[in-house]
């Protein structure tokens, strides 16, 4: 091997390669770009002796003689199928969260004739680059640079196993969390969604609720908790008929008491803000951060929203915003009534009151649809409508209600009042003492979490649910909370440069075939996987490479990134 340095003909920068001798099937010698170093300008700067040191490593690599035979005639790539390399990142995740040792430590509970460290493994790392059926994923074990030898019956018994141990590797992932990237409860984000399955009979846990699809099949609910780096915390599943407001008050008292958290401050969407949720966390010492729905409050709570004392505006007069305080009593689990002294922070925004006109505009097309035609009007296209009207019967001759004719009655009176509330968002906090502007803000970052149910939906997909055992159901949840765990701090690592789909999909290029023996090609990668190498502190920024070059690589990452 050898240094050489060539000049661009459309620039006077001078490019640096490693260059690797060998000859065809003819027997004809010739050359090959094994790694490409960068511009010469650039790399003189960091090192001005850097070509001197690039050319001693390429002399002391003693494979100046070394040739490997190829047989051109073949494509490149047909000696075999892509073998991806890119799990080497989260592989030293897993190692950094040590994880190994945690399986290897509960193994002898059940003692099953399978390695459940290696199952989840190939379950997360290819629930995160290539997420499939448990079938599909065993079908492609074989596509990595070191290949899993997993059976098909050891999958699904490993899920029933995972349900045994998902509160404890919930806590475990947590003390890791903590240590590696300084994770910080005292503000936690919490949210539900649900996941359907594609059957029709019900049982104790898959139920029909109310699902965000609007899909008549059972569904699970599941809450989630992440910290204020967008990383997951902690998550519970819920039959899928509980409400959304049920499943704060179990899922808050385990995660406190499991992970041994001080006070925290909740920050959740309105569908959580119910008095027996609040009362519960300011009898247990901890605050919230909560939106509060304004149509359908009192009167006398409406019109302190709507007066226009007290409010501050921004210079352009597309913001204004002011907060008072107030004191209520509202009761608890067991009927007792607590008090609670809030911040309630209202803020109008002319881009929110935009966005709320232009929904209201179908909404009035559908209005006088239906006020001219009260036909049309029945229980199943109601949606939205039904606080406005009101649908009797009328004898146009006697005015008596009765079944004979259809009369829609319009509410303008609440109709207008609510078009005045197009733009107003409303907060409400124990934290009287934190600035407006501070709730608002940290309110801002539930966005992380609603990102986070996408994350695992659409990118990880998590549904529709393919196992049927509700133990296994777990299972299968567990998995896709720990690739959204490494997907999210991966993207942390990247300082969020990358959405998570970018870097699933660069993970998921990085691949290889063998070309001859013990020498493989390299697929050439994107910015999306150069910077992770940059942060992992390596670079295999070439065409080909020898086995003893890939096992090297993927020592370095684990090696580098554990000393972080």
């Amino acid at each position: 091997m050898y240094i050489r340095v060539t000049e661009s003909p459309t620039s006077k920068n001078s490019k640096v390669y490693l260059i690797e001798g060998y000859r065809d099937e003819n027997g004809k010698s010739k050359q090959r770009i094994v790694k490409r170093y960068g511009n010469l300008q650039d790399l003189l700067v960091k090192d001005p002796d850097i070509l001197n040191k690039l050319k001693q490593e390429a002399k002391e690599m003693g494979l100046n003689e070394v040739t490997v035979e190829l047989n051109l005639k073949q494509k490149n790539g047909t000696n075999g199928p892509d073998l991806n390399y890119g799990y080497f990142f989260l592989e030293a995740l897993y190692e950094q969260l040590q994880l190994p040792g945690f399986f290897k430590k509960s193994a002898d509970r059940w003692k099953k004739e399978y390695d459940l460290n290696e199952i989840v493994k190939l379950l997360v790392f290819s629930r995160i680059m290539n997420p499939a059926s448990k079938l599909a994923t065993l079908a492609n074990q074989s596509n990595f640079f070191q290949p899993f030898k997993i059976e098909k019956n050891s999958v699904y018994r490993s899920l029933s196993a995972m349900n045994e141990i998902k509160e404890e590797l919930q806590a475990y992932l947590h003390k890791g969390v903590s240590t590696s990237y300084t994770r910080d409860c005292s503000l936690v984000f919490y949210d539900v969604t649900n996941y359907y399955f594609e059957i029709d009979e019900e049982d104790e846990v898959k139920r029909v609720g109310m699902c965000k699809q609007h899909r008549k099949s059972p569904i699970v609910q599941m809450g989630l908790f992440i910290d204020s780096h967008g990383l997951p915390i902690c998550y519970k599943l819920f039959p899928g008929n509980t409400a959304d407001t049920s499943t704060l008050i179990p899922i808050v008292n385990e995660m406190k008491q499991r992970y041994g958290l001080g006070r925290v401050i909740l920050t959740a969407d309105k569908g959580l803000n119910s008095g027996k949720n609040l009362a519960y966390l300011v009898k247990h010492g901890d605050g919230y951060i909560v939106s509060q729905k304004v149509r359908g409050t009192t009167s006398g709570f409406i019109s302190q929203v709507l007066e226009e004392d007290g409010y501050a505006y921004n210079q352009s007069k597309t913001f204004k915003i002011k907060s008072f305080l107030r004191d209520r009593k509202v009761k608890d689990e067991a009927g007792e009534e607590v008090d609670l002294h809030e911040k309630v922070v209202c803020f109008w925004s002319k881009n929110y009151d935009d966005r709320e006109k232009h929904k209201r505009e179908d909404l009035e097309k559908k209005l006088n649809s239906y006020l001219e035609n009260p036909s049309k009007y029945n229980a199943s296209n109601r949606f939205g409508l039904k606080k406005y009207l009101k649908l009797t019967h009328v004898n146009e001759e006697t005015g008596e209600v009765e079944k004979i004719k259809p009369h829609l009655e319009f509410d303008k009176k609440k109709y207008d009042r609510d078009q005045q509330l197009d733009g107003y968002y409303v907060l409400i906090s124990s934290e009287v003492d934190l600035p407006d502007d501070e709730i608002i803000e940290k309110y801002r970052g539930l966005w992380k979490i609603e990102e986070s149910f996408k994350v695992m939906k659409s990118d990880l997909e998590g549904r529709p649910v393919h196992v049927r055992r509700n133990d296994r159901v777990e299972g299968h949840f567990l998995i896709c909370f720990l690739a959204l765990l490494f997907s999210r701090i991966l993207e942390l690592k990247l300082d969020h440069k990358h959405s998570v789909r970018r870097i699933q999909k660069s993970l998921k290029n990085a691949t290889c075939r063998v070309i001859s023996k013990g020498v493989y090609s390299l697929k050439m990668q994107d910015d999306v996987f150069h910077d992770i190498e940059s942060v992992f502190g390596v670079s295999l920024d070439q065409d080909y490479a020898r086995i003893e070059q890939l096992r090297g690589y993927k020592k370095e990452i684990i090696k580098k990134h554990n000393k972080n």
